[in-house]
């Protein structure tokens, strides 16, 4: 199932795969003056298909290659004749079919297919924005954040997620996310647009949050280590 919501310019797709009748995992994409962030999962191929269709889509581009952000970039090049655009380190993994998904990310999610995609500058332009592409890994390796200074908006994929974090995938570098983190912050973005969790004010301060929650975590676990504690522990 999909939902829009419309923030002024900018209009927000929360969806997920339903089993008997409940929403296994929220995710998300937008579409901002015909650029889409993202493409959604595979699973919703059929429901990506029909929205699509009904949008002025001109452009697209990957904040990550996680299954949940580019599901539909096979079915947007198909579709609409675009090349989905992704960071340089991105591009060969896309490229690649996720034959192997953990059980979790297949029920939510389903294996991503294959798609060709382009290498991304450090700029994106669209009709009436221009964006500075910001590469923010920790999260993923070729994880990109989308910063427009007129407006300070920042699409922030993955990055933020939560002020607090109550699990890591295994293939996360939590110093690398605090490096990204104070990186998006000197750019002061006012609103974000978050994936998962829709448009969220008050963005530079949210962002702080969680900031200061994983220098807090790093520093607790540096402490127990100190105190003879092991990972195991």
């Amino acid at each position: 199932m999909i939902f829009g919501f419309d923030y002024d310019d900018v209009r927000y797709f929360r969806m997920a795969r339903t089993v008997f009748g409940r929403a296994t995992y929220w995710t998300g994409m937008y579409l901002v003056d015909g650029l889409l962030v993202d493409s959604g999962p595979p699973n919703l191929a059929r429901d990506v298909r029909r929205l699509v269709s009904e949008l002025a889509v001109r452009q697209c581009v990957t904040t990550h290659h996680h299954e949940d952000h580019s599901g539909n970039h096979g079915l947007l090049a198909g579709e609409l004749r675009i090349t989905p655009l992704a960071h340089p380190s991105g591009v060969a993994r896309l490229a690649r079919e996720d034959t192997h998904p953990q059980l979790y990310r297949r029920i939510a999610w389903g294996a991503r297919p294959p798609a060709a995609t382009a290498p991304l500058g450090e700029r994106l332009e669209t009709t009436r924005f221009r964006f500075q592409v910001v590469h923010t890994p920790g999260h993923a390796t070729d994880h990109v954040a989308l910063f427009e200074p007129e407006r300070a908006w920042l699409f922030s994929g993955d990055l933020y997620l939560a002020p607090k974090l109550r699990y890591l995938r295994a293939d996360e570098d939590v110093y690398a996310m605090m490096d990204s983190l104070r990186r998006v912050l000197a750019l002061e973005p006012r609103v974000l647009f978050c994936q998962h969790r829709g448009r969220v004010e008050q963005g530079a301060a949210r962002l702080r949050d969680k900031l200061d929650f994983l220098v807090d975590l790093g520093g607790r676990i540096h402490e127990l280590h100190g105190r003879g504690w092991s990972d195991a522990a």
